[in-house]
């Protein structure tokens, strides 16, 4: 069963497309790359997921994360394409690479990616240690729930035309096409130690323990909020001007559009959001959410707010799933907070100064 979906992206296309056109020559090709970068991300997660959701969204043994990014503070960041789990609470965790021009692996590890347009091959991160990375974060997260001990898996996929080349004295099985997954999967589990794999079927018991560790993971889930106006140095090139309406859905406050950049995570680089908007403006007087609370998992607004052990979450009156609270006032270096008067909630920021009613739980 699908309990999370991949974040919608396209608001950071959408800043990249019009930072593009406002940047000098220099800039202008870097930010060009980023956009191919994620627009290439974007092709490869939305392919794996559907390969995924082909096998696993009626499923009742296996619960399915899209695009989860956990921060658990002190720098310990993971951002996982997708996460499954099985009810015999063994994790895998996969990173998605295209790849649709191929990958080559030296003998020493390397990872090396077919530039098309310059026909050659060109070197890349190694998204196999990019994925080892994540797995402690996601332990220290499971520790929390008191699953430390669960076995976790990493796979590497990429699309299901890339050519691989892999080398002759590294073991590189780890690395496969997304559409072969499932059947690995499938060998993963009936290769598992058969105590270990009992032990896990009864202490997970039912579904709904399943479905229950997979909320508790999706309300810890944490958007991107990186800041590329900063990043590429736009800003001090070119003040645009004032907007006279929202473009592309993206509203000109700074709040707004660093409420944008947020709902839009699986960025490479993780910072604060900052002044996005299409020239200087000033911080809004009181922030305000950018639509109404749904449940991620459903849709539905019969929501109410709880408080649990990391903090306060909806929860859905329709399917029961949880949705985590996310409120940022858009100014670098303020935290924005909620506030419990009885059934209303508020969210307040010290640094500006701001309160306004944000929910307010039925009777």
């Amino acid at each position: 069963m699908i309990y999370k979906d991949c974040d919608n992206k396209e608001p950071i296309v959408t800043i990249l497309e019009r930072m593009r056109a406002l940047a000098g020559p220099d800039k202008r090709a870097l930010i060009e790359r980023q956009l191919r970068t994620i627009r290439a991300g974007i092709k490869g997660e939305r392919e794996a997921a559907w390969l995924i959701d082909a096998y696993l969204k009626d499923a009742t043994r296996t619960a399915v994360i899209h695009d989860l990014r956990l921060d658990l503070g002190g720098g310990q960041v993971a951002q996982i394409d997708h996460l499954l789990i099985h009810r015999t609470r063994r994790f895998y965790v996969l990173e998605t690479k295209p790849f649709s021009h191929g990958v080559k692996i030296t003998d020493d590890g390397e990872f090396l990616r077919w530039n098309e347009a310059g026909k050659t091959w060109e070197g890349m991160p190694s998204p196999l240690a990019q994925n080892e990375r994540s797995v402690p974060v996601l332990r220290r997260a499971l520790e929390q729930l008191g699953l430390g001990d669960c076995p976790i898996e990493s796979w590497v996929l990429v699309a299901p035309n890339a050519r691989i080349d892999r080398p002759r004295r590294l073991d590189t099985g780890r690395v496969i096409k997304a559409d072969q997954f499932i059947e690995k999967m499938n060998k993963s589990l009936e290769n598992a130690p058969a105590l270990g794999a009992l032990d896990g079927l009864l202490r997970t018991g039912l579904y709904d323990s399943t479905a229950d560790i997979a909320n508790k993971l999706v309300a810890l889930h944490c958007p991107s909020t990186t800041d590329y106006m900063a990043r590429f140095g736009v800003m001090h090139e070119a003040q645009p001007a004032r907007a006279q309406a929202p473009a592309a859905g993206l509203a000109t406050s700074a709040a707004s559009a660093a409420s944008a950049v947020a709902l839009a995570a699986g960025c490479q680089d993780d910072g604060q959001a900052s002044e996005l908007a299409d020239g200087p403006v000033e911080p809004a007087a009181v922030p305000g959410p950018a639509a109404a609370p749904a449940c991620s998992a459903c849709g539905s607004a019969t929501l109410s707010i709880q408080h649990g052990r990391f903090g306060y979450y909806f929860s859905c009156a329709g399917c029961g799933g949880t949705t985590p609270v996310e409120v940022r006032c858009g100014n670098r270096g303020h935290q924005e907070r909620i506030r419990k008067d009885g059934a209303r909630f508020y969210r307040e920021c010290g640094d500006c100064g701001t309160s306004s009613l944000y929910f307010t739980n039925a009777a």
